[in-house]
């Protein structure tokens, strides 16, 4: 009896040893588990994170705007999740009508200037506007092609852009297209800035004193492009008039340079019908008017006299008081001391 006392006492405690056993590799096994599957959770959590945001496509944009002096481009950096071409393009040209992020500055695209075709090459953007751009200075015409070549040009997959005017390609004073333009094409200062549209000139203009009798003197720095004439801002300027209160404009606001070149020594001025017709008239009111121009151009070294032009023509007379048909000469004498 006794012996069977012993034995049934060893089995007991053989079972319960054995018991714990199995409950701690138990254990082991539910928190080996836990963890394999807490890594696989962080893994595909990681790759689903990783998946989504290549599926957003992120792309970094550089959009340029234009300052509120209207004297360089400022870059401002944009975030979206755009993939195509055409998408990214229309999204960028978009931004540029609107207000920009930074405060001082304002929209590369003017409101009034319309985008009426994209049309999207290989490596080329053909953008279409609207004819406001011939209404806009030299300058700021400048800055909104240096703004919109810098923009699209960012884009990897865009090496030029050209651009079109209701359908025509825009032009030179040549009359030859202008083409292409890459951003090697726009020049850049230390600071990221377009040369050609920071490049500052003073020009001295002649306005009609407020007695309507002599040409006053007006000195103004104004932005210019290389590229452009230096005889056709002189002539824009007077057509804006003077921005001294005692003085009066000589040209009618509504006047449009068709084109203007000089050839040794005579500078062509062909304007539109408008600075004829729309001129208050007068003799000494058609004096002033023509001599501001003729004695502003004449201050450029190389124009000596000014032949004028209407709608292309040479015209026999103004107004009824000067022939019209023939080169001008300066004349200081109307000149107010």
């Amino acid at each position: 009896m006794e012996t069977c006392k012993v034995i049934s006492s060893k089995t007991g405690a053989s079972n319960e040893e054995w018991g714990n056993k199995m409950n701690s590799k138990k254990t082991v096994f539910v928190s080996t588990a836990i963890l394999a599957l807490s890594l696989l959770v962080v893994v595909f959590a990681g790759y689903y994170m990783s998946k989504n945001k290549e599926d957003k496509h992120i792309n970094q944009l550089k959009l340029y705007f234009i300052d509120s002096a209207n004297s360089e481009l400022v870059e401002e950096k944009r975030e979206v999740d755009l993939e195509s071409k055409e998408d990214l393009i229309r999204y960028a040209v978009e931004q540029l009508q609107k207000m920009p992020n930074t405060v001082g500055l304002k929209p590369a695209i003017p409101e009034a200037l319309k985008i009426n075709k994209i049309i999207i090459g290989d490596d080329n953007v053909k953008l279409d506007i609207s004819s406001y751009y011939n209404e806009m200075s030299p300058q700021e015409q400048v800055l909104l092609r240096a703004a919109l070549i810098k923009t699209l040009t960012e884009l990897d997959f865009v090496y030029s852009v050209e651009f079109l005017i209701d359908g025509k390609p825009l032009t030179g004073y040549d009359g030859k297209a202008i083409g292409a333009i890459t951003q090697e094409d726009i020049l850049l200062d230390a600071k990221g800035n377009d040369v050609a549209s920071t490049n500052v000139q003073t020009i001295k203009l002649y306005f009609a004193d407020q007695n309507g009798e002599k040409l006053v003197l007006e000195e103004r720095e104004i932005v210019v492009n290389p590229n452009v004439p230096l005889e056709k801002y002189v002539v824009e300027q007077l057509i804006l008039g003077p921005e001294r209160n005692d003085l009066e404009m000589t040209v009618p606001k509504e006047t449009v340079i068709k084109d203007i070149k000089t050839k040794d020594g005579i500078c062509y001025v062909d304007l539109s019908s408008d600075f004829q017709t729309k001129h208050w008239g007068g003799s000494a009111g058609e004096t002033l008017t023509i001599y501001s121009i003729v004695n502003s151009l004449t201050e450029l070294p190389n124009i000596k006299k000014v032949q004028f032009l209407i709608e292309g023509e040479k015209q026999a007379t103004f107004k009824g008081h000067y022939d019209f048909s023939i080169p001008f000469e300066r004349d200081e004498s109307l000149i107010a001391d």
